[in-house]
């Protein structure tokens, strides 16, 4: 069960903070925005720094509990 915790964990994480994939491959055409992308967008190329920075803390409350909740379940099963 810890091991499915782990790797479940890491692909939610990976999956909420993909950018450089999306970014490289098509540079954020074709309706390929996630919110990492929207969040460069916004705080670089138009120079939204409220929305950008709005959409940075979403990610990490997004990612913030999920994280806690994978260190609590690795602390619990070391005892």
């Amino acid at each position: 069960m810890g091991t499915i915790v782990v790797v479940w964990t890491t692909i939610t994480i990976t999956v909420l903070k993909v950018f450089d994939i999306v970014l490289a491959m098509t540079n954020g055409q074709w309706e390929t925005q996630v919110l990492a992308n929207y969040m460069y967008d916004k705080l670089f190329r138009s120079l939204d720094w409220g929305m950008g920075s709005a959409s940075a803390m979403i990610i990490m409350a997004l990612v913030t509990p999920i994280l806690v909740w994978n260190v609590w379940n690795a602390r619990k099963e070391m005892r």
